[in-house]
């Protein structure tokens, strides 16, 4: 009996050493440091060919076409006939972009670019389609409608009317621009501030 019970008490000291064994080896284990790969990208702007954006010469970004009626009076002998006529034109509003400065890209703390640009403007101002002019209102009488200083006069009225209601088109060009140059530079990890001179 007394043998059992020593066999008993070997058997159990043998289940708490390996019970102990297991704990500690467990608790190493837990403690074991980790070690996670991470991998950090940093992001360096990529130059711009600036050059080649210079090279873009005019820089069209709104088309607005415009039809425009203008009249005059051809002042006859016994009576006076009012005539008007119709001129088409399609005007182009941008920026030139031979009319940047040499510093028209400044970068801040290699990460802000500074994009200085002239003011949008009406990109040509032969826009006039003078060969399809279509007379709506009076004879046609076309001696007189071709005679030079009527035919200027026309054609300066129309014009000035046609460019006044272009230039309210600017804003959207502006926008435009701002835009495409934020989307161009952004593209190349840049922030980007676009100012107008």
């Amino acid at each position: 009996m007394k043998l059992i019970n020593k066999i008993y008490v070997i058997a159990i000291a043998v289940i708490c050493i390996v019970v102990v064994v297991v704990v500690v080896k467990a608790c190493n284990f837990a403690k074991t440091e980790h070690v996670v790969s991470q991998t950090v990208a940093e992001t360096k702007p990529t130059p711009v060919n600036l050059d080649s954006l210079k090279r873009i010469g005019q820089w069209s970004v709104v088309t607005v076409e415009l039809e425009q009626s203008v009249d005059t009076v051809d002042k006859g002998f016994f009576h006076d006939t009012a005539i008007e006529l119709l001129y088409r034109g399609t005007l182009h509003y941008g920026v030139d972009m031979m009319k940047v400065k040499d510093d028209w890209v400044r970068v801040v703390d290699d990460s802000v670019a500074i994009v200085t640009l002239p003011e949008v403007q009406l990109l040509d101002d032969r826009f006039l389609d003078e060969r399809n002019v279509k007379v709506i209102l009076g004879d046609g009488d076309e001696k007189f409608i071709n005679r030079p200083e009527v035919k200027e006069a026309l054609v300066r009225k129309a014009k000035a009317e046609m460019i006044r209601q272009g230039d309210t088109h600017k804003p959207e060009a502006k926008k435009k621009i701002e835009d495409e140059i934020t989307r161009l530079f952004s593209s190349h990890g840049f922030t980007v501030r676009v100012k107008w001179r």
